[in-house]
């Protein structure tokens, strides 16, 4: 297992170099992730993977910024505070790039710009493809969390009907088996609440164990 981090990608160049390989990030992510044996072990997975949605938000601020310093290096109009707060809130604009445009536009002809429309496109331009690069790596993170908790329902599954666990243990099972199944099957969800939170928020319930068969004749001559 290894560490996952995004946090050292701060050039232009490897925001592009990562915007053309980004299921890199999902192999970065699978390597990184821990066992999922127990319940803690499925906590701090949840985790890191709560984690790396975060880092993809935090990586999109850091490119919008250098994308903007880039493409607004000769123009005055648009200063670096408003180019941090441009940088700062670009995921909030996901679906609004016309309001990012309309409010660049009102503050470069205040600032002086020769051409604010000119001035609204470089803005623009740079968020839609900060936000196509995060689109692009919460796509693959968000599968790799769908994967993750899909196949860890079987296991915890499995517990939550052990006859040899505790009843409070299998309850507990119970209750992680009905998360993953539902993280699997709306995997944005994860960022909700922590998992320890979202787990006590289910009503208890105690899984009936797998029916033990009838023993056959055969069985119990084999017995004999």
């Amino acid at each position: 297992m290894s560490d996952f981090s995004l946090d050292q990608i701060y050039s232009r160049d490897h925001f592009d170099a990562l915007a053309s390989a980004p299921d890199t990030v999902a192999d970065q992510l699978r390597a990184a992730l821990p066992p999922g044996g127990t319940l803690h072990e499925l906590e701090t997975r949840d985790a890191v993977l709560v984690g790396a949605l975060g880092q993809i938000d935090a990586l999109a601020t850091r490119a919008m910024k250098a994308r903007l310093d880039h493409a607004l290096a000769g123009e005055p109009s648009i200063g670096a505070p408003t180019r941090n707060v441009f940088a700062a809130t670009v995921v909030n604009y996901a679906s609004t790039l016309s309001v990012l445009a309309e409010r660049t536009r009102e503050l470069a002809a205040r600032g002086g710009a020769a051409a604010p429309d000119h001035v609204a496109d470089l803005v623009v331009g740079a968020a839609r493809s900060v936000l196509g690069l995060r689109a692009a790596l919460r796509e693959r993170v968000l599968r790799v969390i769908s994967e993750t908790c899909t196949l860890a329902v079987a296991h915890a599954d499995g517990r939550a009907r052990d006859r040899g666990l505790p009843e409070g243990e299998r309850k507990a099972w119970s209750a992680m088996r009905r998360d993953l199944e539902g993280i699997a099957a709306h995997p944005a969800a994860i960022a909700s609440a922590p998992m320890a939170t979202r787990v006590a928020s289910l009503p208890e319930q105690l899984d009936e164990p797998d029916a033990v068969p009838d023993a056959t004749f055969a069985d119990m001559i084999e017995l004999d």
